[in-house]
């Protein structure tokens, strides 16, 4: 059994055991804060960051036992959370059953003044870790029209004030938007450039989220065996970051024919084989950039022939040189 903290007692730990390291309000509005905390079951320390319509809470929490939460909302938002680490289950009535976030998984939510509960878990060697990021529904709903059926009842969700959710399955986070996340909660703009910096990094992870979630009405025009074998091709091209590879192999490997596997995969995930193994190797490129890797090294790594080449590719991939990462560290 869970140990059950209500919304009212949280508040009261909370306040109690509060400690604030950092706070301050920009003039352009932009609000931030630190603090730590201490529950009756765990530790936390976190991040808070808010301005336009938009609010950032990121951090990570200790936990001695099982925790449920059980809040009650006041306002109303569209609510996009990441499970970074630790297990996560949502519970509420607008929920045919439970929703599992397990490390790695997102969804999106739209949430109205209503009684919910929330169960963190995590391992004794594994902390808790998340981000969740809240808009405003009349930020959100100026900004996506509606657009095929999963949409379509979340906006209208939105418009008659009841809680919903855009899919009631999580999905994993793929490493594009790993490399957005990293972005944000490593973020080290200038306070000047802090606000347009995040509003731009929350509206492409998104753009990602959506565009993930919205392929899965595709699914019902393939067959269940199909489905499996492209999700562990996926899944195969995301563990290996190969620096090249057949797709002839690549469809044997996995029991079809090139043809089948070019055309099942650009119908559910939108992108060709190529051009999802190229998007993958590309962020991966900058990240270890931004690390620290040197161009010549990762050029090798890649499989290019030399530094240019990868240069003149990686440039077309993000309209930058490689080298602009190596001279802003």
């Amino acid at each position: 059994m869970p140990t059950i903290i209500k919304s009212d007692e949280l508040t009261e730990m909370f306040y109690t055991s509060f400690v604030e390291h950092k706070s301050h309000v920009q003039p352009d509005g932009l609000a931030e804060r630190e603090f730590s905390c201490d529950l009756s079951t765990g530790k936390g320390s976190f991040t808070e960051i808010s301005f336009d319509g938009i609010y950032l809470g990121y951090g990570n929490l200790a936990l001695s036992t099982p925790t449920q939460i059980q809040y009650e909302l006041h306002e109303e938002f569209v609510t996009m959370f990441f499970a970074l680490e630790g297990h996560t289950v949502y519970r509420h009535e607008f929920l045919s059953r439970p929703l599992q976030f397990d490390a790695g998984h997102h969804n999106l939510f739209f949430m109205s003044e209503q009684l919910g509960k929330k169960d963190w878990v995590s391992s004794k060697s594994q902390s808790l870790k998340g981000l969740e990021i809240s808009l405003s529904p009349q930020f959100f709903s100026s900004f996506f029209p509606e657009n095929g059926r999963q949409m379509h009842k979340f906006l209208k969700g939105i418009l008659l004030s009841q809680s919903a959710v855009l899919c009631e399955r999580s999905f994993s986070i793929t490493p594009a938007m790993r490399q957005i996340i990293h972005d944000i909660l490593h973020c080290d703009k200038p306070m000047a450039l802090k606000k347009l910096f995040l509003s731009s990094r929350v509206m492409d992870l998104l753009m990602l989220q959506i565009e993930q979630i919205q392929f899965t009405e595709n699914d019902n025009t393939l067959p269940k065996g199909s489905k499996e074998r492209l999700y562990a091709v996926k899944n195969y091209l995301e563990s290996k970051l190969e620096p090249q590879f057949s797709l002839k192999t690549l469809a044997a490997q996995f029991g079809t024919n090139e043809f089948t596997l070019k055309r099942e995969f650009k119908q559910l995930f939108g992108k060709s084989v190529f051009d999802y193994w190229n998007s993958l190797r590309f962020d991966y490129a900058k990240r270890v950039l931004k690390e620290g890797e040197s161009i010549k090294q990762l050029a090798i790594k890649m499989g290019y022939s030399n530094a240019q080449n990868f240069s003149t590719a990686f440039k077309k991939r993000h309209g930058i040189s490689p080298s602009y990462y190596k001279t802003s560290n």
